[in-house]
């Protein structure tokens, strides 16, 4: 009879009773819906604004562009990590003309007119600087050497910019170690 007793009272206590949430489940679906959006949502660092008064080409092209240093080239300054590098003289052509008239500063220039002093120097200090902090990484090549630095120049050029500074800016770019160069444009809505 004890035996029957007990049968029977573990049966009562085996009623289903009220249903409660579960809040562990519902905890697992919210964390793999955020590792799902955290993981799927992608931002860049770097926020390529304009100044104000800057035309700017546009273009078709959906890229984005990859962090890298930026350089501004206006009709009146070059402006490289905020910091502007070199002032332009303004012509006497440039009073009341749309596109502005500008010229280097004879002391900003050498070899023969192709190179900018200020900014060869601060590019090269920007290159050093990031060599140094590349050294200093913990992230390595293949044999263990720190990564090579990349060269990547982002430049956004106004449109009044004249073709030949913007030659002058590469060249002088390039002899100071960077290789590639992004020319930023406004997208254009389709």
């Amino acid at each position: 009879m004890p035996f029957y007793r007990s049968i029977r009272s573990r049966r009562v206590r085996r009623k289903p009773k009220e249903l409660d949430l579960q809040l562990t489940s519902m905890m697992d679906v919210m964390v793999i819906i955020l590792v799902f959006l955290l993981k799927t949502y992608s931002a860049s660092n770097h926020n390529f604004s304009t100044l104000p008064g800057m035309k700017l080409p546009t273009s078709g092209s959906p890229d984005v562009p990859a962090d890298s240093l930026h350089l501004i080239i206006t009709p009146e300054a070059i402006t490289f990590e905020n910091q502007r590098i070199v002032e332009f003289v303004q012509t006497a052509a440039s009073l009341g003309d749309t596109e502005g008239g500008y010229s280097f500063k004879t002391i900003d220039l050498r070899e023969d007119g192709r190179q900018i002093v200020p900014l060869y120097d601060a590019l090269v200090r920007a290159r050093e600087k990031a060599e140094l902090l590349r050294a200093k990484s913990r992230a390595r090549d293949a044999q263990g050497n720190p990564l090579p630095f990349d060269g990547v120049l982002a430049i956004q050029a106004d449109k009044r910019v004249q073709y030949d500074t913007i030659r002058r800016i590469m060249y002088t770019s390039a002899t100071a170690g960077y290789k590639v160069f992004r020319l930023l444009a406004l997208r254009k809505e389709i």
